[in-house]
Parts: C-alpha cells; sequence; structure tokens
C-alpha cells in the first residue's frame, strides 16, 4: 500500500493518539521522520491495555508499525516495552527476522517512562526541547493501540471500540474492547465491584493523572484507556477531592524543601522547570512572576511532585495547572533552551514498585488479561470531540437508522480533527450539545 494510501485509511478510520491525548494520527504520519517508536510503555500503575495487546495482537501491531514507518519515511523503528516482561519481550523478539529495519527497546521499570520526552531519550538518547514534540528531533512516537487501530484501518474498519482496563477494588479485573459511547457505569459493572465496599470511587485514567469520575453515566470515549475503582477513604481519592484546598494549602505552607524539583522528570531532562521555586513566587499572591508562568507551560502534569516527591501533601502540579491558565491570559509563550541533564538523573528516577508503595496500591494491583469485547449496549453517546482540534461535523439528522461502522461525523479538509463512526447498529435518537445519541436496534426490531 502506498503512503497515500495510508494517510487516506488512516484518516477515514478516524484513528487518533489512544494512550490519552487523542492527536489525529493521519496528520501525525504526513510528516517524515528518521524514527519511529511504538510506545508500549504503559507507566500507569494498574493500566494493561498495552501489554494485553501485544500479548494477544503482536501480529496486528507490528502492521500497524510498518505502516506507519511506511508512512512517515523512517529508518528504523523501535518496539519499547518494559524489561520485566519477560515472556513479553520474547515473543517480540520472534518477530524481528522478517522485520530487520525492527528493533526491540527493553525499557526499565520507572515512572513516567511513558512520557514522550523521558521515552525518546531513553531509547534514542535524545532530547526533545521545551515546550517541543519529538518530530523536532526526527522521532515519531505512537501507542500500541494507536499502531493496533492503524492496522484496523488498512482492512477498512474504522475506530467503533477502544480497549478499557478495569483495575483496583473490582471482583473481575479485565481489559475489554468496549464500544466507544458506552456509559463509564456499565464498564465498570462488568468488572464486578466489591460488594463488601460500599463506598468506592472510579477514577477516569491511571492513578496519576487520571480524574475522578463525577457521573458514571459519562460515556468512554476512543482515548479512555483505563478505570480505576478504589475505596472512597483511598489517599488517591482523597487527594484528588482535595484539589482546592491542596492549592490554597500550596500558597501557604511551601516549606521550600526542593524535593518536588529534585524528582520531576522534566527537570531532570534538562528543561528549565523548578517546582519550588514557582512555589515560592505564588506564595506572596498578586499576580504571578512571568517567569513563573513560562516555567509551568513545561509542567506534564505526571503527578510526581504531589503523590510521590511532597512529604507535605502540596501539589505544584495544581499550581502550574492554575499558572497555565494565568498564561492563555497573561503571557505569550516563549522559547526555551535545554539545559545541562542534571546531576543525580539515575538516582532520581521513581521506581515503579516504590510508587505502588507510596500510594498505597500494592494490594489492588491484579492481573487484568484481554476478555475481549462488550456487547452492544443499549445506548450510547458519541461525543463529537474525542481528539485535539475542533469538533467533527456530523452528517446525520435524529431518526436517522445506522450500522455499526457508519460515518457519523467528519473534517472538512484544512481543519485538524478526525472521524467519528456508530459504534452499535441503531437510530440516532438526538444530536445535542455535540453528543450523538443512538439506541440500539432499528425500526423492525
Amino acid at each position: 500500500m502506498s503512503r497515500e494510501a495510508i494517510l487516506v485509511a488512516v484518516r477515514a478510520a478516524g484513528v487518533v493518539g489512544a494512550g490519552g491525548a487523542g492527536f489525529p494520527t493521519h496528520v501525525k504520519l504526513a510528516t517524515s521522520a528518521e524514527v519511529i517508536i511504538a510506545n508500549g510503555a504503559e507507566c500507569e500503575p494498574l493500566l494493561q491495555v498495552d501489554r494485553e495487546l501485544m500479548s494477544q495482537h503482536l501480529e496486528e501491531v507490528l502492521e500497524g508499525l510498518e505502516a506507519a514507518k511506511k508512512a512517515v519515511g523512517a529508518k528504523r523503528a523501535y518496539l519499547a516495552i518494559k524489561a520485566k516482561y519477560v515472556p513479553l519481550l520474547r515473543r517480540c523478539q520472534a518477530g524481528l527476522a522478517s522485520r530487520p529495519w525492527l528493533t526491540i527497546a527493553a525499557l526499565p521499570d520507572i515512572y513516567p517512562i511513558g512520557d514522550e520526552q523521558r521515552l525518546v531519550y531513553e531509547v534514542l538518547g535524545r532530547r526533545v526541547p521545551p515546550r517541543g514534540i519529538p518530530i523536532e528531533v526526527g522521532v515519531v512516537v505512537l501507542n500500541i493501540e494507536t499502531l493496533y487501530n492503524i492496522a484496523k484501518a488498512l482492512d477498512g474498519q474504522p475506530v467503533i471500540d477502544t480497549y478499557v482496563t478495569v483495575n483496583g477494588a473490582v471482583a473481575e479485573a479485565a481489559t475489554w474492547a468496549v464500544p466507544v459511547g458506552t456509559t463509564i457505569g456499565d464498564v465498570v459493572d462488568r468488572a464486578k465491584p466489591l460488594a463488601e465496599l460500599s463506598n468506592l470511587a472510579v477514577i477516569q485514567g491511571g492513578p496519576m493523572m487520571g480524574q475522578l469520575v463525577q457521573d458514571l453515566s459519562w460515556p468512554v470515549t476512543k482515548t479512555t484507556k483505563g478505570l480505576v475503582v478504589l475505596p472512597e477513604e483511598h489517599v488517591v481519592v482523597t487527594r484528588l477531592k482535595a484539589k482546592g484546598t491542596a492549592l490554597r494549602r500550596a500558597f501557604s505552607v511551601c516549606s521550600q524543601c526542593t524535593v518536588c524539583t529534585d524528582l520531576c522528570p522534566r527537570h531532570l531532562l534538562g528543561h528549565p522547570l523548578w517546582p519550588h521555586r514557582i512555589m515560592r513566587t505564588v506564595a506572596g499572591g498578586g499576580t504571578p512572576d512571568p517567569d513563573a508562568l513560562q516555567g509551568a507551560l513545561l509542567c506534564s502534569e505526571c503527578g510526581v511532585c504531589d503523590n510521590y516527591a511532597c512529604f507535605m501533601g502540596l501539589s505544584p502540579r495544581w499550581v502550574n495547572q492554575v499558572l497555565k491558565e494565568e498564561s492563555a491570559s497573561r503571557a505569550k509563550p516563549t522559547f526555551a533552551e535545554l539545559e545541562d541533564i542534571r546531576r543525580g538523573f539515575d538516582d532520581s528516577q521513581v521506581p515503579t514498585g516504590r510508587l505502588l508503595y507510596k500510594l498505597d496500591l500494592g494490594k489492588w494491583v491484579q492481573p487484568a488479561p484481554l476478555r475481549g469485547s462488550l456487547p452492544q449496549p443499549d445506548q450510547v453517546l458519541i461525543p463529537l470531540t474525542q481528539h485535539v482540534g475542533a469538533p467533527a461535523h456530523c452528517r446525520l439528522e435524529a431518526g436517522q437508522e445506522v450500522s455499526r461502522g457508519a460515518l457519523l461525523a467528519d473534517m472538512p479538509d484544512g481543519e485538524l480533527g478526525a472521524c467519528i463512526h456508530s459504534s452499535i447498529d441503531g437510530i440516532v435518537s438526538s444530536i445535542e450539545d455535540g453528543v450523538v445519541v443512538i439506541e440500539r436496534g432499528g425500526r423492525d426490531e
């Protein structure tokens, strides 16, 4: 298949970055790169989508990687996987004989090794500039599920399912292919939340960077990768609930110990990001210093500073979020140059095992094997924005009958976004507030 045909197929299928960002993949593949990296690090504790896809659908993943390599014109490709997954590494090594262009990159078990900037440095020794992206150093990084979806797109299959791990305080932790638009509550119920724990909370994403689910009727989207169920009194949940209080405390009680800076992954790479200095700058109140605003823009919001480093329970990350909002109206982003790799870089990495202990998650980590696909629900709620860019343009009206895989919305040429498709057979019951609601079945049922 030609490069042009690959791009057309990926665009038509609505493939986006499945790792959480949701950047339209056809746009990323339209660039030129020397190297492509398949990101199988999956560093968020409890999530297992990438590992399960590589275990059960490795050939499709590698087909997608080969197509992506062809599209960007890369000379080399790397499949990045944690070294601790020994059986999986052996399986992947077996696939190298017919792919001399592919190298396995065995990764350390540290957090956040899946961050694109940290991953590029680990695999290639190249550093992406502050506020930059991997293509600036000749690299394209794609998530494992994204590669799987590329392979499916080449067969004409649009993205209508997303792979989701449900883990934590559940009786049957698992990973499923879930029809896009299924409610979070329905997916969580499939894993059988522990009945003996009456008050449970659900986190969408992982325990480090995820968000509390306020309404279980919210839909699963193309970028939903994990649903973590924990008791409401768990430390991860209480910290998320105390965000407002933590912000007020952060402005007044920071002791300037510098541990947040010493362990900040972006700071360690040489980015001019100094979380403790930002905390000191804002502690006095008033208008934030311009340098603090610029530093906040470099924060990846990985959560190491608040979930791991700060012994006082403060959150430089949330302060940075506030400053980013300030910068949108007050400060024009400026270019920041890389500084030297920090002294102590190797000794300051965060081992996943220690992170699990710090967050008291050890008892909630369960195997979450891929158990196939969830059935089509009676109703799906499909947002027209599941990607970076503008909302997709809906091409249907209420009352129209659709089949699973039918195009619901697309993007005009020149607009950044991705196509959206129906994940069930049914009838469009409403199109309101950027959400297409489809009821399962048809007029003849």
